[in-house]
């Protein structure tokens, strides 16, 4: 037996603005796959410093697809993005459809953002240019969780003290990058590999309106995940664990 990886990588792509530790209860949950398993952090955030380029996810999607390539010596691989990383893996499956062996959305959307919400995405930025860090970072894990039982005040705490590790630049980057992405609900439309789209019950950032127009550009069934927001990888690792070593699965039999 080979102890070494010889399935399709996955590529798990952050939310923002939480580092690749979002994604450790979901490392934690998933089985033994027989690929590579690949995070990092989107510039600014987390150990990834900021590039000398303007904002923008097709920077980060070529980054991302060159770095898989270069780690795995592997073509392509099941790409899984929760919001922003959402975004990141909508623009591989544009700019590079070749590398993209399955992909899996979570809490995120293929639209653009509305001119309110663009707005509001560079207000924040103009905000946050060269603070300390995000203003409130409590009050946004409080509307990054969506989980309501006894478990919500760990939860909310553990984002929130995530939030807090990153500087003012690096939110602001993000926020500019978000802001001026495409809508590319036509790009998902063109892909033919497995997928799957979750959504959580109360994530009230990309809602399940989003993830029904992203399951029928990509023919498949929206999954709603039950008592849970927007970073339901973190809410609920064990019932994304499945949804995600299914697609790693189809991937491989394809």
């Amino acid at each position: 037996m080979s102890l070494v990886p010889d399935g399709t990588p996955l590529v798990l792509l952050n939310a923002f603005p939480v580092d690749r530790a979002q994604w450790d209860p979901l490392l934690d949950a998933l089985p033994v796959l027989p690929g590579d398993i690949i995070t990092f952090d989107v510039p600014g955030i987390g150990d990834m410093p900021l590039p000398e380029e303007e904002p923008s996810l097709e920077l980060i999607a070529d980054a991302a697809v060159l770095a898989m390539r270069e780690v795995t010596g592997r073509d392509k691989a099941v790409w899984v993005g929760c919001s922003m990383g959402g975004y990141i893996a909508m623009a591989v499956a544009e700019r590079h459809p070749e590398a993209v062996a399955g992909i899996g959305l979570l809490g995120t959307r293929s639209t653009a953002d509305t001119d309110e919400a663009r707005e509001a995405r560079l207000a924040l930025a103009e905000r946050v240019d060269g603070a300390e860090g995000h203003p409130d970072a409590r009050g946004a894990a409080e509307g990054l969780v969506g989980t309501r039982d006894d478990a919500r005040d760990a939860l909310v705490a553990a984002v929130a003290a995530n939030i807090a590790r990153h500087g003012g630049d690096g939110i602001a980057w993000g926020q500019r990058a978000m802001a001026a992405r495409p809508d590319r609900t036509a790009v998902l439309e063109a892909l033919d590999v497995p997928a799957f789209v979750a959504v959580g019950e109360h994530d009230a950032i990309a809602g399940v309106d989003a993830a029904r127009t992203m399951a029928e550009a990509l023919g498949v069934e929206a999954e709603v995940l039950a008592g849970v927001g927007h970073l339901s990888a973190w809410e609920a690792p064990e019932r994304v664990a499945a949804l995600v070593a299914g697609l790693v699965d189809r991937a491989d039999a394809g």
